[in-house]
């Protein structure tokens, strides 16, 4: 076989030694990153609709007390040493959510600790005999205006406090109807104490709008995002990313090949969400369905997308794909609070209809934490309208994700500059021929076949199809990919003997 140069010319007759460095076959490795989408303050000092990096505290680059914000400090909770960039969105034209709280006059004379809960976040403080209500009011919303202390880092609520004689008014940072599933309670461990009848909590302006998300994601050009997670789970934003995700001409797309899955989070009853899944058709997506949980839309989508990612190296090497076929469920979300009520922990069989029906759902362990079920797409029905389960799972979208970055990097590393013929008989290096190109293709199924990505290597081989086209610079391929399933479920038969029949 002949040497093959890129640098020295074969005409070269001048003594004596010559070296030229090449890069030679890398293993397989990339980044795999998690996008954050959500809404910013103006004392933000990040740009609208420009993704940033995350590096540090984010309140100064999205505005304290944002979305985004705490977004991202979730996110970096659940995936500590992930790339993780922000999409920071303008707030919508529209209303701005408020609510009061409201001192009872029966305060006076009372003491002990006052308490209220914002996003599940709790705000105390001490209440003396004397203290009247107007006063306990402007100590509550100073309280407030503090903000709070959330792993290991000083952040501000998402909503800011006034005080006008016995009532607190609470104005949401971020305009939209977002803010509506903010939640404010006084009540939540059960152990707040008898001060608490003398608050009462009511919602004032709703909030309106939804932010555009087409100029956002037009920002992102050609970056990959392997996981996108946003709290905009309306049907709007649903089809803008639907289209910017799409197989057509989206990132999805054999000409984009950007790829990417959106992580969402939808706050409903459980007969709306399961009613609002039948209506969706989206491979590319998963949207965690939630009844009244105390911890907001767009920490959810944060937590649980974060968690993914840091589970699911899109770019890790090989010998850890196996990782990505390993079902996501049981991974705890970090920093989210379950539903208040545990009416609203989904029992089996809701569950089990809302993965029917195109819904994540998730599991509570008796402590309160918060786990993963199963994360399903809202992919339901083929072309036809025929139930299909091909992308029911996210892992099976990731599984092939990766296969398809692994195959793209060995052909275009060791093939990028060859030419092609029907043979090779002389073994020319800067000649590929189909057979060549087959053979590869087997070769780097067996290899992720030994890293736990794909199964049933002998029936692939014997499928496989590598051909010229009419084109005579182009060869065709059919990879039929076997890959590996989850373990889901364990079906036994118990049955007892009193004698076991001879």
């Amino acid at each position: 076989m002949a040497v093959q140069f890129q640098n020295i010319p074969a005409n070269l007759r001048v003594p004596l030694f010559y070296a030229e460095v090449n890069a030679g076959q890398s293993p397989y490795q990339g980044p795999s990153r998690t996008l954050l989408i959500g809404q910013k303050t103006a004392s933000g000092t990040a740009p609208a609709n420009a993704p940033i990096i995350l590096s540090g505290d984010p309140q100064p680059l999205v505005g304290s007390g944002s979305m985004l914000a705490e977004m991202a400090i979730w996110a970096r909770q659940n995936n500590p040493f992930g790339e993780i960039w922000m999409l920071p969105l303008a707030d919508p034209g529209g209303a701005i959510q408020t609510w009061t709280l409201t001192i009872a006059v029966g305060i006076l004379g009372s003491s002990g600790a006052l308490s209220v809960y914002l996003g599940g976040e709790k705000v105390s403080i001490g209440v003396g005999a004397t203290d009247t209500n107007a006063t306990v009011a402007t100590n509550l919303a100073a309280a407030i205006n503090l903000g709070y202390t959330k792993f290991g880092r000083s952040m501000a609520f998402p909503v800011t406090a006034a005080a006008a004689t016995n009532v607190v008014t609470l104005t949401h940072r971020n305009a939209g109807a977002l803010a509506s599933k903010f939640s404010v309670l006084k009540d939540l461990v059960g152990d707040e104490g008898p001060l608490q009848t003398h608050v009462t909590i009511a919602a004032g302006t709703s909030g309106a709008g939804v932010p555009t998300l087409g100029t956002a994601l037009a920002a992102l050009g050609d970056m990959e995002f392997d996981y996108i997670c946003s709290p905009y789970a309306d049907t709007t934003s649903l089809d803008v990313i639907k289209d910017f995700l799409g197989t057509t001409s989206g990132r999805w797309s054999p000409i984009q090949q950007l790829y990417g899955h959106h992580l969402t989070a939808m706050f409903d009853s459980f007969a709306n969400l399961a009613s609002f899944g039948l209506l969706r058709n989206d491979p590319n997506c998963s949207i965690m369905g939630v009844v009244d949980s105390p911890s907001p839309p767009w920490r959810w989508a944060a937590a649980y997308g974060a968690r993914i990612a840091f589970d699911k190296n899109l770019g890790g090497e090989v010998d850890q794909a196996y990782r990505i076929s390993v079902p996501v469920q049981t991974l705890d979300l970090v920093g989210i609070r379950p539903p208040q009520s545990r009416v609203n922990w989904f029992s089996i069989t809701q569950r089990n209809t809302l993965y029917q029906d195109g819904i994540s759902g998730f599991k509570v362990q008796a402590d309160g934490t918060v786990m993963m079920d199963r994360v399903v797409t809202s992919y339901l029905t083929n072309s036809y309208g025929q139930p299909d389960i091909t992308w029911l799972d996210i892992e099976t979208r990731l599984q092939m994700v990766y296969f398809v970055r692994y195959m793209r990097q060995r052909i275009t590393q060791k093939y990028g500059r060859c030419a092609l013929a029907d043979d090779n008989p002389s073994g020319q290096p800067a000649i590929v021929t189909p057979k060549i190109l087959k053979a590869e293709c087997i070769h780097v199924y067996e290899e992720l076949q030994f890293g736990g990505l794909v199964e049933n290597s002998d029936l692939f081989a014997k499928s496989l199809v590598v051909e010229r086209s009419s084109d005579p610079n182009r060869v065709n391929a059919y990879l039929p990919v076997d890959v590996v399933n989850q373990f889901r479920v364990f079906a036994a038969n118990a049955t007892t003997f009193l004698q076991f029949p001879a």
